[in-house]
């Protein structure tokens, strides 16, 4: 909850209506196997949630192992794919594509040459009905910190943020995830509380 008189982007935790996401969820056949992907940690608001649907839940905890990629001037790309695949222990045994990609607001403190390295990555998992969804900051300060997102029961998102507002946004608009995110681009957009804009991607 928010303070008396405190501003909204010095919230430490609020709840965020999210209906792209959801929207994507309700579609979701209940007797139909999916495989979701989880950037985040195995938060316990996750795991309760998708313990509804028929699916697999990809867990790899490589959020902090992205952010920690930090290239070289002069790094070859193939180098910097091959430090994107060792964040993804998990997929060596993997044999379907992904049915759902939660980035979160992740790509928002990303490197501009690892994005690109993760995306590709992801597309190599993905196939035509692949959806990505994340978040893009578009105020000009951010939280320092990526934040932490728990699907709930409400349907609504719950965020919590481990770091003062402090950080400069890098404000993708569209143009730039379409470039950014090839080869995914933006099927659908909308703008949601605290200056978050919410995407859904797919394979173009």
């Amino acid at each position: 909850m928010r303070a008396v008189n405190q501003p909204a982007e010095q919230e430490t935790s609020y709840s965020l209506k999210s209906p792209l996401l959801f929207g994507v969820l309700q579609d979701l056949e209940p007797d139909i196997r999916i495989d979701v992907l989880d950037l985040n940690p195995a938060y316990p608001g996750i795991l309760e949630f998708f313990s509804q649907y028929h699916c697999k839940l990809y867990l790899p905890g490589s959020k902090d192992q992205l952010l920690a990629v930090q290239p070289d001037e002069e790094e070859e790309d193939n180098t910097l794919t091959g430090k994107i695949e060792s964040c993804f222990p998990l997929q060596a045994d993997r044999q379907n594509a992904f049915n759902l990609v939660l980035l979160w607001d992740l790509p928002n403190y990303l490197d501009q040459r690892v994005l690109p390295a993760l995306i590709e990555y992801l597309a190599s998992q993905a196939d035509e009905h692949t959806i990505l969804h994340s978040y893009i900051h578009t105020r000009q300060t951010m939280p320092a910190q990526p934040g932490d997102y728990r699907l709930t029961p409400e349907q609504t998102v719950r965020v919590n943020l481990p770091a003062p507002w402090t950080a400069s946004s890098p404000a993708y608009h569209q143009a730039m995830l379409n470039k950014l995110f090839s080869p995914f681009r933006v099927t659908r957009g909308m703008l949601l509380a605290n200056g978050l804009q919410e995407y859904i991607l797919r394979l173009s």
